[in-house]
């Protein structure tokens, strides 16, 4: 079929109708002039009305936004029309913004006009976008002007209302009359009651009285107060703070004892800044001047149960007094419509903020001595005060927001309000939380890793080799499992009473607190390296740039040194059959032959694949006396290579992973029946007799009778760690000598040897360690 083009006339827009529309529109903004604070915005729409007439492309689109602008101007000045002069603040605010929305709708109308035909055809899908947003944004202008002409709606009858009742109760003190309280939607009317005076004492309850047997009450004003109201409105009904972590004896509603704290009036606060804190409980604090001190405010402003949690926090705060916990100045009086406290930890920073700068600029012991800080006894000191079990001061630790302030010490947030008594189970203790704490803080979140291009942006691999040193360390020091939550006595000793702008701490003496304690048996792990390359003992160093391919091996500590290092030699094997659903992986036990080789039995089942893994390892038994060594012979050893003592590396563990299978792969005896899986579904031999129409003995029908199963086959895998040994299979148990020639495996089978891979550990010093010597 021929192809035929058929030319269609498309209608587009009437520039005569444009012209008119815009004009009117022009003419109706003209009397908006009168206004000062509108005539910027009049003038960007009438801009806005010229340059649509020039556009060429999406003109309905545009035209279309800017009688959106223009008409919400216009409906401004009808609503405003002869009262320009008492224009609410709040519609001057929303003018100025929405005349940076307009000029953002003039520049690309303009750039749309001056831009050729083909840079529009390339950007139609952009400025169709375009024209979305910027009608959104129009909207939002529109709903803005609502907002604001409904707040000073409410602001006002608010205002009048409450004018009237100050009068009403000015006029009933002049003239010492009853007035009825304002109407509450309540079931229960809550006064306060006064007892006769006991032993020279005032006692204040409180009542509930039944809505039939109210009463007006007796209005008693005083201009000036004798005590401080110490009773704080709620919300709800609830009458006491029933919170997690407070105990009974403070969960009441009122703040009987101010225990030396002053309370402050809003007047007596001035803002130095605004908020940085974002989250956490630090959030919204800013900082202050208070009588000329610098401090941190932090307001409750919240809708629901701020004076609650206002009065939850001062309570807290007033019973703890440490270090690593806020430090509360005062707090606000009761004619403070926002509750607010003060704290001394003004100049504050995230914790992983702090640690990043730490790791850029100060030494590994510096670090060191930093994380130490965190951890001391904090957590005791908060379960002593606050009388929490071990459970409810894990919750507390694991809610709370942490800052570290300026001088380099972390502090602690009080966790968010939890509602009632709850209780947790974890497998892990107080000591498990904290630490993880500290790690968390730290780039990775505190993991090990040598692959340094996972690492987070921004961590380069000096970087990552200080924390790989500090989260080790840490981890020795630090307390865990179900240990108490203190540091040791030495340690505690070295840190104290000390000025951290003045580290007293050296990577040399954390080093040796870890030898002391026993714990410094950690090394680092390669995990894919060329098999039976490395050995035990092996000291040497990777050039800068290279892979451990290009490992240089200088000499071996236990070949050179004998009884410097104690070797020892472990294997473990596993098997499995891919056919058995689900599979599960079965250990496998090796018999120890001469010269460092073991055996394997492996069952293999009549006509089965049976997969073997083998991994054969060798590693010093005491990792610390590695570190030991290197830090002794390190520096002599490194000046001899010409190489720095910090690239010294000293093989510690050293092993191979290898695979195999062996399979079974005689066919099935002839005449069985392989479609069936279980025998009970198989042909009835009885039935088969009945159809030939006499009895015949079983076995005696042309099709033979199930056969008997085949009992597995033993056959034999033997491995080593030595370089000079290559594995293979056998039939025989007997691992043939060197140099002789191996027992063959059975024709039946077939197997494979896969390919070795390699791993090891080692244990490497930090420039820092080498320091002084």
């Amino acid at each position: 079929m021929p192809l035929r083009f058929i030319r269609s006339k498309v209608s587009g827009v009437d520039p005569l109708r444009v012209a008119i529309s815009t004009t009117a529109l022009a003419k109706d903004l003209l009397s908006t002039l009168q206004f000062p604070p509108a005539v910027a915005a009049v003038s960007v729409v009438l801009l806005i009305l010229e340059t649509v007439q020039n556009i060429q492309t999406n003109k309905v689109g545009c035209i279309s936004l800017a009688r959106r602008a223009a008409q919400i101007l216009v409906d401004i000045d009808h609503q405003m029309r002869g009262r320009w002069d008492s224009a609410p603040e709040r519609l001057v605010q929303n003018l100025q913004k929405f005349e940076g929305t307009l000029n953002l709708i003039y520049e690309f109308m303009r750039r749309l006009a001056d831009s050729k035909w083909s840079d529009r055809f390339l950007r139609k899908n952009y400025i169709e976008d375009a024209l979305a947003e910027y009608t959104m944004l129009l909207d939002e202008a529109a709903k803005s002007f609502q907002f604001a002409t409904l707040i000073d709606l409410h602001y006002t009858v608010g205002t009048i209302s409450r004018k009237n009742t100050e009068n009403i109760e000015i006029q009933a003190v002049q003239s010492n009359i009853e007035v009825p309280p304002p109407y509450e939607k309540t079931t229960t009317l809550v006064s306060c009651v006064e007892e006769p005076e006991i032993a020279e004492s005032k006692v204040t309850t409180i009542v509930d009285v039944p809505a039939h047997t109210r009463p007006l009450p007796e209005l008693s004003l005083s201009l000036q107060s004798e005590e401080p109201i110490t009773e704080i409105a709620t919300d709800g009904v609830r009458d006491s703070l029933n919170d997690h972590y407070l105990p009974e004896q403070l969960s009441s509603l009122t703040l009987d004892n101010d225990h030396g704290f002053r309370r402050y009036h809003q007047s007596d606060i001035i803002l130095q800044g605004r908020s940085r804190i974002r989250e956490g409980w630090w959030m919204g604090g800013m900082e202050v001047q208070v009588q000329g001190q610098p401090a941190l405010i932090k307001r409750y402003d919240a809708k629901v149960n701020a004076s609650r949690q206002w009065l939850r926090d001062v309570k807290m705060l007033q019973n703890l007094y440490h270090p690593n916990l806020p430090q509360m100045l005062g707090f606000s009086d009761e004619d403070t419509p926002t509750p607010f406290i003060l704290l001394s930890n003004v100049k504050t920073q995230t914790p992983e903020a702090i640690v990043q700068q730490m790791l850029r600029s100060a030494s590994l012991a510096t670090c060191m001595e930093l994380m130490l800080r965190f951890c001391q006894d904090t957590a005791m000191y908060v379960q002593r005060q606050l009388n929490l079990t071990d459970s409810q001061v894990q919750d507390f630790f694991e809610a709370a927001g942490f800052r570290v302030d300026s001088k380099k010490t972390l502090v602690v947030g009080l966790p968010p309000p939890r509602e009632g008594k709850w209780n947790s189970a974890r497998n892990y203790g107080l000591a498990h939380t904290l630490l993880n704490t500290c790690l968390k803080m730290l780039p990775n979140q505190g993991r090990v890793t040598h692959s340094y291009g996972e690492c987070d942006e921004g961590v380069t691999e000096d970087m990552q080799k200080k924390i790989n040193h500090l989260v080790t360390l840490a981890r020795s020091l630090l307390p865990s499992g179900s240990q108490q939550p203190l540091l040791p006595s030495k340690l505690q000793e070295l840190i104290e009473d000390n000025d951290f702008d003045s580290p007293s701490l050296t990577l040399r003496q954390v080093r040796d607190l870890t030898f002391h304690a026993g714990a410094h048996e950690h090394s680092w792990y390669e995990r894919n390296v060329p098999a039976c390359k490395f050995s035990v003992g092996d000291l040497g160093y990777v050039p800068r740039g290279k892979d451990w391919n290009s490992f240089v091996r200088l000499r071996n500590v236990i070949e050179d040194d004998a009884g410097a290092l104690k070797l020892s030699f472990k294997a473990n094997g596993e098997h499995w059959c891919w056919e058995n659903v689900p599979i599960r992986r079965q250990p496998l036990q090796a018999f120890e032959m001469p010269l460092n080789v073991s055996g394997w039995p492996v069952a293999v089942p009549p006509h089965k694949q049976i997969d073997v893994v083998v991994v054969h390892e060798a590693f010093v038994a005491c990792v610390k006396d590695a570190w030991q060594y290197l830090l002794k012979n390190g520096k002599k050893i490194a000046q001899d290579a010409g190489v720095k003592p910090e690239n010294i590396v000293l093989v510690t563990h050293a092993g191979t992973h290898q695979d195999f299978y062996v399979k079974d792969f005689r066919p099935q005896p002839f005449g069985m029946n392989q479609n069936v899986k279980d025998p009970r579904f198989a042909a009835n031999p009885f039935h088969r007799q009945q159809m030939h129409g006499i009895h015949q003995p079983p076995g005696f029908s042309g099709h033979p009778h199930f056969h008997q199963p085949m009992l597995p086959s033993i056959v034999y895998l033997f491995t080593s760690l030595s370089p000079s040994h290559e594995p293979y299979w056998s039939s025989s148990p007997m691992c043939a000598i060197p140099g002789t020639d191996r027992p063959p495996l059975d024709r039946q089978f077939t197997y494979k040897i896969g390919y070795k891979t390699g791993f090891l550990n080692y244990v490497q010093l930090h420039a820092e360690d080498f320091e002084g010597q």
